[in-house]
């Protein structure tokens, strides 16, 4: 709360063009930066799902273009075991056409050779028979512990009549180039005819022939592609320093968690400043991995944010322009109304200002001119009524002290003393005291509701005294409502009305009754008798402000609500409500004091 006090007073000292500029100029920068930012999302978003969407394109494509291979290879390793079991049933199987091997391992190769100048997607092929002898479209110098453990892996599948694919590897076996990673295929080539194997064939793939797919079609966002094998190590990937290598092992948990779209197989995410889709290619248990740097995926975004920037400066530099014309033009006029304000500050009410123009200025300069017409009209008026006012108080509280009520006291507290009733002359005059110190205290028009209990209490004593058999009475005033203002001499009007228009017309002993309770947010002070009760004419009669009959002012019941009405207001007063031969009820309306407050007259 002080914060808030302490920036409004600081505000408040600005200039006005100083307030334009501090009202206008963080909504321009805040509108415009929120516009760079949206826009900045907005068009991010938009490439990266572009983007996204032609890596998938891609994505499909490659996986297209790899699944063509690896079906040429195994379509060429079928026709390369058709061809060998030709050469054995021509030159090697049956008796009597065996060749030299050496001749027959000529035929081999050169079988081979040709077979792979027809499947382009091959790139050497090798074939072990039962005997441990290899048969290569090219020259091979492995070790034939580390062959027999490929044989092996062949023969122990069971791979007949179906190709066993073997993971990507770099390897100095089975490969005409030890620097390149190869794929490769194996199958068990038998005898069509008795079923009986005749050894094994293997066809080798170079990693370069699958990654020749993977150039971008984008030159202007650059992607990188590569495969992924079950464990997460590089089997296919243009930058040869990848291959055959592991990822980053928070990149692989963030592949291996990414659950794929289930009509496209495929899944995104931003990782490190780059865009990451994975493709599944379930042929080989491999991950299609493409990554795009958004920083230069988005390099034209950030171009036109820059140029936003630029744009809201200009912008800046015009609202600066435009705040020191406006207040050319504004702070003038208000400065001669300021002027003539101040002249109304020090008193003089026929200050006026100039109406020059017709805008929320010239309407301002009408209503100040207005406005103080009107504060001479209501001073007048208050003057009026503040002199009304005393006249009702000081012509209440003259009724109240008339000499005949302190002179029939004064024979009643001389007639006790004359029949030695000594304790009730005592109490006599200490109420007949106690009343008049509270009335006359300090001329405080407004008192506490307890004080004005005091004084009733003080005069129904008096009163008791010299009428022991019309009435008794009771006053009840709660404590929390005790300091409830209320104009000083309001009970007693009503009291006394209570006595000698009620009770003493009764002909047995009354009662009267005064308490105190909250209803709403008003407070009721009700005082009620069961004296003789008054019809509707009569209730009209006390509540108006000349007697019919008397023709002169009545200063009881009237002069209470008229008091009240000037203290608190119209909505505060009197409520009468009588029934005849049973008795009157008269509330007395007071607002509620709030708390930890006082009024400045109490």
């Amino acid at each position: 709360m002080n914060i808030l006090s302490l920036a409004r007073k600081w505000f408040g000292r600005l200039r006005f063009k100083s307030k334009v500029i501090t009202v206008f100029l963080p909504l321009i920068i805040v509108s415009l930066l929120t516009l760079g930012l949206l826009s900045n999302q907005l068009f991010s978003r938009s490439l990266i799902d572009r983007t996204t969407s032609n890596v998938v394109d891609e994505s499909q494509l490659i996986l297209s273009r790899t699944d063509y291979i690896f079906s040429s290879v195994e379509t060429a390793a079928n026709i390369m075991v058709t061809n060998i079991n030709r050469m054995y049933d021509s030159y090697g199987a049956k008796p009597g056409t065996a060749m030299e091997p050496i001749q027959f391992g000529n035929l081999m190769q050169s079988r081979l050779s040709i077979d792979l100048s027809i499947f382009r997607e091959v790139d050497a092929a090798v074939f072990i028979d039962n005997e441990g002898t290899i048969f290569a479209s090219y020259i091979e110098s492995g070790d034939d512990r580390k062959i027999y453990s490929m044989l092996k892996r062949v023969r122990e599948s069971e791979s007949y009549g179906r190709a066993l694919w073997f993971d990507m590897e770099k390897r100095d076996f089975l490969t005409p180039d030890p620097n390149s990673p190869v794929l490769t295929l194996g199958k068990t080539v038998i005898n069509i005819d008795t079923g009986e194997p005749y050894g094994t064939l293997f066809l080798l793939v170079k990693e370069e022939g699958l990654s020749d797919y993977f150039r971008s079609s984008d030159p202007d966002a650059p992607k990188s592609y590569y495969f992924l094998d079950n464990g997460m190590r590089v089997a296919v990937a243009e930058d040869n320093e990848m291959l055959m290598n592991p990822v980053n092992p928070q990149l692989g948990e963030a592949i291996q968690r990414c659950a794929p779209n289930a009509s496209q197989g495929t899944c995104s995410f931003e990782d490190e400043g780059n865009l990451v889709t994975v493709t599944d290619y379930t042929r080989m248990d491999w991950k299609l991995v493409n990554i795009v740097s958004l920083s230069l995926l988005t390099a034209d975004v950030q171009q036109n944010v820059r140029l936003s920037l630029l744009i809201g400066v200009l912008c800046l530099i015009f609202s600066w322009l435009g705040a020191s014309f406006l207040s050319k033009m504004v702070v003038s006029p208000l400065e001669q109304l300021t002027r003539a304000m101040r002249k109304v500050v020090t008193g003089d009410l026929q200050a006026v200002t100039t109406v020059r123009t017709e805008d929320e200025i010239g309407t301002i300069a009408e209503a100040f001119n207005f406005m103080v017409r009107r504060v001479r009209e209501l001073l007048d008026e208050v003057r009026q009524e503040q002199n009304r006012k005393r006249e009702y108080e000081l012509a209440l509280i003259s009724a109240q002290i008339k000499p005949h009520f302190l002179y029939n006291t004064l024979d009643t507290i001389y007639a006790l003393n004359e029949l030695d009733r000594n304790d009730e002359a005592r109490d006599t005059t200490k109420a007949l005291a106690d009343f008049y110190r509270m009335v006359l205290n300090k001329g405080r028009e407004l008192i506490t509701l307890e004080k004005e209990a005091q004084i009733t209490d003080d005069y129904l004593t008096i009163l008791q005294i010299r009428y022991p058999d019309v009435f008794r009475y009771e006053v009840d005033i709660p404590p929390e409502l005790a300091g409830t203002p209320i104009p000083k001499l309001s009970l007693q009007p009503l009291v006394e009305n209570s006595i000698y228009h009620g009770l003493k017309k009764k002909g047995t002993k009354g009662f009267i009754r005064i308490f105190a309770f909250k209803q709403g947010d008003m407070v009721i002070v009700r005082v009620e008798d069961n004296g003789v009760g008054m019809d509707e004419f009569q209730v009209q009669t006390i509540m108006s402000r000349h007697l019919p009959k008397e023709g002169v002012r009545s200063i009881g019941t009237y002069s209470v609500q008229q008091r009240l009405s000037l203290y608190f207001g119209e909505e505060y007063g009197i409520s009468v409500q009588s029934i005849l031969a049973e008795g009157t009820t008269v509330d007395l309306s007071l607002p509620i004091l709030p708390k930890g407050s006082e009024h400045q007259d109490v």
